[in-house]
């Protein structure tokens, strides 16, 4: 049987991680370039939106989308992860830039309906069990006034994706079974699937 964290465990396994996390943001970094590039190909799609990153990690989504938007937040529960995004954000534009960063309880989200433009997620959802990672996703789309988009693993088999979920404790081969379509068709959203080669991008908008 394969090892899950508890929800309010990988907060702790993050702080305690987050050192060694720069060796896979290259890798994450590649996967999110991929998917904007894949839903905003020319770089003005987000031009007039304000972004919510939820599950911001260390930032590699919020570096990237941050440039093609015209505001952006990030949140994350670990302290440790956060502080090497706001390392990160300081690095890339400099100390007069203040990093956009806070901690907030992932699973207790709960901003007013229509706070943001968009609502987006990366390398996140597949860390929470099913029912947490759609009733997440019911709280990201109230919040949401165009759309809430997630970047995450595709569903082809990885042996280096094997290793490194047995020792994250995520819940990856539950969240491949999540009929993701199925919720947004309930919701009432507008649902696109992309499956781009070692990662997956999906949107659940609002927009028609």
């Amino acid at each position: 049987m394969a090892f899950h964290r508890k929800p309010q465990d990988m907060r702790r396994f993050y702080d305690g991680f987050h050192p060694w996390y720069r060796f896979v943001e290259g890798n994450t970094g590649r996967s999110i370039a991929k998917a904007l590039a894949a839903i905003d190909p020319d770089g003005t799609r987000f031009k007039g939106d304000s972004v919510l990153e939820h599950c911001c990690g260390t930032g590699s989504l919020g570096l990237q989308v941050s440039t093609r938007c015209a505001s952006y937040r990030g949140r994350d529960q670990s302290e440790g992860m956060l502080d090497r995004a706001r390392e990160r954000w300081i690095e890339a534009f400099g100390a007069a830039s203040p990093p956009p960063f806070e901690r907030e309880s992932v699973l207790d989200f709960a901003d007013p309906p229509n706070s943001y433009d968009r609502v987006m997620a990366a390398f996140a959802i597949h860390l929470f069990p099913p029912d947490d990672e759609l009733r997440l996703l019911d709280k990201c789309a109230r919040a949401a006034r165009k759309s809430v988009v997630i970047i995450d693993h595709d569903l082809g088999f990885s042996p280096i994706l094997s290793l490194v979920e047995a020792i994250e404790g995520g819940w990856y081969e539950y969240y491949k079974k999540v009929d993701f379509a199925a919720w947004a068709k309930a919701a009432g959203l507008a649902f696109s699937d992309r499956d781009l080669g070692g990662a997956r991008v999906m949107e659940f908008s609002k927009e028609v």
